[in-house]
């Protein structure tokens, strides 16, 4: 049985390969403690799902110790619930999905320091390298479309003011963050013989 076959085709397992794929193949600018600026690969991503009072919880929890402190960030979260077609024999499943990346930022930081520090040194890149790892993934299905269909927005305020979750608990953390909304995944069928 092909490896293919094994790898789960629930949204939520193929986000946590592909963040996992994303870290693998990106390079990040992060700045040192003298001022100065270099090329980095990656760290780990640490990836998570739920509602975005969970995510807020998770990191809480990593903040309570050291080691948790220094993998909180760069964060991709996939916002849960979403609802899924799962009514043709075409795909295993279609939905539209809201994704956060997220980077540590500093609350007196300037729009134009954020624009740097976060989103051309580390948000940017991250976000392109996920939509590559998405096209990369057998299991996801883009058709013929060169491009992968969503909605982006880069989150300047939640560095500034903070950030809420929909029950109006603040973030702990200051954070910079492109948001992704509808973001189409369509999971292709498995084609493998279980017998």
């Amino acid at each position: 049985m092909s490896t293919d076959c094994r790898k789960s085709r629930e949204i939520i397992e193929i986000l946590a390969d592909v963040v996992k794929a994303t870290a693998e193949g990106c390079v990040i600018v992060v700045s040192d403690y003298k001022g100065g600026v270099r090329e980095i690969n990656c760290p780990t991503i640490n990836y998570t799902f739920g509602n975005a009072m969970y995510v807020k919880e998770k990191l809480d929890t990593l903040s309570k110790t050291p080691h948790g402190n220094g993998i909180k960030y760069p964060l991709i979260a996939l916002f849960c619930p979403f609802n899924e077609d799962r009514k043709s024999p075409d795909y295993h499943t279609k939905a539209k999905v809201r994704v956060l990346i997220a980077c540590a930022s500093k609350q007196e930081w300037s729009n134009e320091e954020r624009l740097d520090t976060s989103f051309k040194n580390i948000l940017r890149p991250i976000y392109h390298r996920f939509l590559e790892a998405l096209q990369e993934d057998k299991r996801l299905d883009f058709g013929y479309d060169p491009v992968v269909q969503h909605e982006y927005s880069e989150n300047y305020s939640y560095g500034k003011y903070g950030a809420v979750t929909s029950s109006g608990e603040a973030v702990t953390d200051f954070i910079d963050a492109i948001n992704i909304t509808n973001l189409e995944l369509k999971v292709k069928p498995s084609n493998c013989n279980y017998r």
